[in-house]
């Protein structure tokens, strides 16, 4: 019975170290993720406001703002402990609050940024005249 127990301990003890191992460093941050609403019907351009995150479906942002360039152009403010600088974030189109279909894409500077060092930016594209739009919704993640 001592075998069996002392095993299990040992069993148990190697799956909480190797759950630990696989968990990743928490010196990686935490994980965000966000959708941003552009805020702007075609149908309704005098009502237009500025882009707003989607409180139930975003964690570890802040806030969003426009660009330097504007129209489409995003920069999205982590919250303390979010990497968005070191990390690979990820950008996909939100149907519902899309008016046009288009793609977003993640930029990372080689120099020029439009948005400030600390922040995540973000383009939307539509291709039908090709150019930067504020009419697509979208989500972002930053694991």
């Amino acid at each position: 019975m001592r075998r069996f127990l002392l095993f299990s301990l040992v069993v148990l003890v190697a799956l909480v170290v190797g759950a630990y191992a696989l968990a990743g460093s928490p010196r990686q941050g935490m994980t965000a993720f966000a959708l941003v609403d552009p805020n702007c019907n075609p149908a309704n351009p005098s009502q237009c406001g500025p882009p707003r995150l989607v409180d139930g479906h975003t964690r570890g942002f802040i806030e969003v703002s426009v660009g330097q360039l504007g129209l489409g152009d995003y920069c999205l403010t982590p919250a303390p402990g979010v990497d968005v600088v070191n990390t690979a974030a990820v950008a996909s189109e939100e149907a519902f609050y899309s008016y046009v279909i288009g793609f977003p894409v993640v930029r990372y500077p080689l120099a020029g940024a439009n948005c400030r060092g600390n922040q995540l930016e973000v383009k939307t594209f539509i291709d039908n005249p090709p150019g930067l739009s504020n009419q697509i919704g979208f989500t972002v993640i930053v694991p």
